[in-house]
């Protein structure tokens, strides 16, 4: 039976859904991008459900692609600390889950997009403000 419990949490029957959404580990990590984001709402217990809330009528387009890709980021980052831990018995805290998908974000947005007008510092402590769209030039 051990075999088939969460790798997080230990306490419910491990299921895509479960490790990424409604295990209480996922929870605190989603909580915490909810904090950090400056938002709050009651998540979805479905993963296709969970993603839409991802998007929001007050953003731009390019805004809701940003959180978007947060949100897959997010997703990323806690399956790969569910495979690290599975393979390398090594536990990471929520905070630096949520840490690994910021900078991943960053990367992303580097790359991706022609001009960005912020720093990285400026983009950890106030999210809301460059998702908004106001300083990317696409």
């Amino acid at each position: 039976m051990r075999d088939t419990l969460c790798t997080l949490c230990g306490r419910e029957e491990e299921s895509t859904s479960h490790i990424l959404i409604s295990c209480k580990v996922s929870i605190v990590i989603w909580n915490m991008c909810n904090r950090w984001l400056g938002i709050s709402w009651v998540y979805h217990n479905e993963l296709v459900n969970h993603f839409e809330q991802f998007f929001c009528i007050c953003f731009n387009k390019e805004g809701n692609r940003l959180r978007k890709s947060l949100w897959v980021l997010a997703i990323w980052c806690i399956w790969k600390h569910r495979n690290i831990t599975i393979f390398n018995q090594a536990k990471r805290d929520a905070e630096e889950i949520l840490t690994m998908a910021q900078i991943q974000l960053w990367a992303w947005m580097k790359h991706k997009v022609s001009r960005v007008k912020f720093s990285f510092s400026n983009w950890i402590l106030s999210p809301i403000t460059y998702i908004n769209g106001n300083n990317i030039t696409c």
